[in-house]
């Protein structure tokens, strides 16, 4: 059997042993995928819409903490409405950025060239 070379010619060694190393490859990058899914409780996620009239704070792993509506809200039920909107849209948009950012990093990291 034919060993393969890499760029700079050293041996990459059997198609056993690199199919034994992408594996241990595959299985850590899972490990950590989980990790950082079970750390998304711990991170907090706040918007501030309407000039701080209504605030959301969610966690990335997409559960909503708190709301927080100021009273003079609740007298424009049109405004609160298009607020929540506004606001959910923004946390939804930065829950998910955060959550893709963090999971980049993972690959980053474990994978050459981020792949």
């Amino acid at each position: 059997m034919k060993k393969l070379k890499s760029f700079g010619g050293k041996s990459l060694g059997s198609k056993t042993n690199q199919m034994e190393r992408i594996q241990k490859l595959q299985e850590e990058v899972q490990r950590k995928m989980k990790e950082v899914e079970e750390n998304f409780s711990n991170v907090e996620i706040e918007v501030s819409v309407g000039g701080g009239a209504l605030k959301l704070i969610a966690t990335a792993d997409r559960k909503i903490k708190n709301i927080e509506i100021d009273d003079d809200l609740l007298e424009d039920k049109e405004m609160l409405e298009d607020l929540l909107t506004a606001g959910f849209d923004e946390l939804i948009e930065k829950i998910e950025q955060k959550r893709e950012e963090e999971l980049s990093k993972v690959t980053q990291d474990i994978l050459p060239f981020g792949i």
